[in-house]
């Protein structure tokens, strides 16, 4: 229960600062803009003649690879760059506490984001019957998507004190994890099915369909607790030194 209330101590902590800051506002308004823009202006929506939010929900991954480590490149380096994680250090919660604490606060801000997001597939049901069940199936693929770029956001911030160096780090790590099969594809055709399972695109592209399988569910898991306990690790390496 103590660790609990440590995580929680320290998530209300995180999302306050967002909140206390232009951070959060600034990033939400910019990510919807683009979203907006990109459904109403750059796809013909309403030359489509059809109540439809699947354009905007396949290109919502990619807006995310910049959106999370903007979001999460402060995490850590921050508090490496201020001196003050020498300060955590005297605080009565461990390093996994303070890491899986600093993720839900930004986790918590990455839910605000998708629930605001949520205007788009309401105006678009006001101008036609638009399909929910396929709605739901996939912002469950986003939040699990937007998730575990959190988490490598978060990774990333463990390893350097610059902001925009962790920014930059998590940006090319979330684009490597979105399309690693077409990646290797370029220089290796044959190897692009058996990289497919570490491609993000693939498996989100799976939940995107309305059907929620399991195996994409534990990908992404695994992924985020991987990305936390390599994160744990990174922290704990300044007592090494």
């Amino acid at each position: 229960m103590e660790s609990i209330r440590n995580i929680n101590a320290i998530a209300r902590r995180e999302l306050g600062l967002y909140f206390n800051s232009p951070i959060a506002y600034i990033a939400v308004t910019v990510f919807l803009s683009i979203c907006g823009v990109y459904l109403f202006v750059i796809y013909p929506f309403f030359e489509g003649n059809q109540a439809t939010i699947r354009p905007l929900i396949e290109q919502m991954p990619l807006f995310f690879i910049l959106y999370a480590p903007a979001i999460t490149m402060r995490l850590i380096s921050e508090e490496k760059r201020s001196g003050t994680v020498e300060l955590l250090a005297t605080w009565p919660v461990t390093d996994t506490q303070i890491i899986v604490g600093k993720y839900f606060g930004a986790l918590g801000l990455l839910v605000v984001t998708l629930g605001l997001s949520l205007i788009f597939p309401l105006i678009v049901s006001s101008l036609g019957e638009l399909d929910m069940g396929l709605v739901i199936g996939c912002y469950t693929g986003l939040f699990l998507v937007g998730a575990a770029y959190m988490a490598m956001g978060l990774l990333t911030s463990t390893w350097t004190q610059n902001q925009i160096v962790a920014f930059i780090l998590a940006v090319l790590l979330c684009t490597f994890f979105y399309g690693v099969d077409a990646l290797v594809a370029e220089v290796w055709s044959s190897a692009r099915d058996a990289f497919a399972f570490l491609s993000f695109k693939v498996h989100f592209a799976n939940i995107a369909r309305g059907v929620i399988d399991t195996r994409d569910v534990i990908f992404y898991l695994t992924v985020i607790g991987g990305s936390l306990a390599a994160a744990t690790l990174s922290l704990q390496a300044r007592n090494w030194k």
